[in-house]
Parts: C-alpha cells; structure tokens; sequence
C-alpha cells in the first residue's frame, strides 16, 4: 500500500466544507424491552437509500443525517427520528437509544453483505464481540477541504478529546470503559505529516481500510474530521449541542490553518 493509494482513500467535497454530518446507533428491543437481533426487520421498512444502515451487530441500526449546515441539523434530526420510529413500529419494535446494553443481549453479527463484519468478528474473543456489540454511540462529523486542512484540523482538535469525552458521557463511563476493551488504541496521536500517518496505518494494520482506525478522533475517508467519543442519546437537543461544539472547534482551528 503506497502513500499514494492511502491518500486516494480520503476523498473531499469542497462545496461541503464546514457542514456537519451525524451517526446515531440505536438498539433493536421487543415490547417486554427486551433486545433482538432484528435489525434487519427495520432496515426493510425504510426507504432505501443512505439515511439508515448496520452495525456490526445484529441489534443495532445506524441512523445518519447530513453533510448539512449546522443550523438545519436539528430538523433533519427529528424528520430522522420519525421516520426511524415509523420503521420500528410497523416491526411492532421500539428503538432503545441506550450507552450500554446488558451483558446477556443477543451478540448476533449483521449478516454484512459485503462480508467485512465476518470477516472482522471470524478470530474476535467474546468478551471482545461483547464489548463491541454492547455499546451504542453518536459519530459527528465536520467537513474538510483537502489532506492538508484535514491532518492540521485535527492535531489541533485532538487536544480536547478529554473534553469531549466528558460531554458525551450519559453511563458514568462505563461505556467509553467497555469501548477501550475492544480499541486499546482509542486515544488519537498527532502526525507531523501524512506520510507519517500512512506509516502509522500500515504498523497499525488500517491503510487497506482507514475505517478500522478505532480512536475517538479520526480522519475518515468521508473527508470529515469523525468524533466518536459521544454515547447513544434519544434526545436532539444533546446531539445538536455535541456538533455544534465539535463544529465550532474546527471552524477555529481551519482560521488557524489559513493564517499560517
């Protein structure tokens, strides 16, 4: 894998610069509330299109929103939220927009049509596969122009990680605690240059596929700076909160950027 190829992974919309998008992991339950593994069910009932998606397990469904303006994000949220809800209850479902699952839910693994779960769960511990299938989080994601304001925006934003962490904790830690067991290398590290991040990918094992990067800041192939420290929430008003802090700590550092 060449530095070349490794950057061609990482593409860019320049009319999208600035603009927010967000992740939000839900839980699969029954009417007892119990969790079941019946993603599937749900993801059949909405539209198709990029609004809904997998996770890795069976009992969770991603729900994304955006690249939009950050002032329009609270609407797309709640137009998000209703047709999700429509979905689980034409399942007779619920979603459960829960940090932490119990420890006897359901591990099935999404029948991922693309093979990349399987492939990734094939030699994963259960205590592992359990770690990664009990926590439900919220991903934001804030624009960038090309490689180069991506990697200074996020050294720069990578210093109020702790920060973050502490704003999107809703289980007292536990989640984050039960995240670290699964990504030992959550904690983003600068990177003087890309080809230092290229050299990091290939040590690490993640330049075929930047998405099994685990830490809670990274720079995603979306060409957004991705912050993935933020718990599983029902309520917008945190969502909109959490992105327009991550929002407005890359707006700063990209002024940063242009000036030097």
């Amino acid at each position: 894998m060449t530095i070349e190829k490794f950057r061609s992974l990482f593409t860019y919309d320049q009319s999208k610069v600035g603009y927010v998008g967000v992740e939000r992991e839900c839980f699969t339950c029954d009417r007892t509330g119990k969790i079941v593994p019946l993603a599937h069910k749900v993801l059949a009932s909405v539209k198709k299109g990029t609004e809904f998606g997998y996770e890795l397990s069976a009992s969770q469904v991603e729900t994304r929103v955006g690249p939009c303006l950050l002032e329009k994000l609270h609407n797309h949220l709640g137009e998000r939220d209703m047709q999700l809800n429509t979905a689980f209850a034409d399942n007779n479902l619920f979603a459960l927009h829960a940090e932490v699952a119990p420890e006897d839910m359901p591990l099935d693994v999404y029948q991922d049509p693309t093979g990349r779960y399987q492939e990734i769960t094939k030699n994963m511990p259960r205590e592992i596969l359990s770690a990664a299938c009990r926590v439900a989080a919220t991903h934001i994601h804030v624009g960038m122009r090309d490689h180069n304001m991506a990697l200074r925006v996020y050294n720069d934003v990578i210093r109020h990680c702790d920060e973050l962490c502490e704003m999107g904790d809703g289980s007292h830690g536990e989640r984050l605690s039960i995240y670290k067991q699964m990504a030992p290398d959550y904690e983003p590290k600068p990177y003087a240059s890309w080809g230092e991040y290229h050299q990091v990918a290939l040590a690490k094992g993640f330049a075929e596929d930047p998405r099994k990067c685990w830490t809670l800041i990274r720079i995603s192939v979306h060409g957004t700076i991705e912050f993935r420290m933020f718990g599983a929430t029902g309520s917008i008003d945190c969502i909109a909160k959490w992105a327009g802090r991550c929002h407005s700590l890359c707006i700063e550092a990209m002024e940063t950027v242009e000036t030097m």
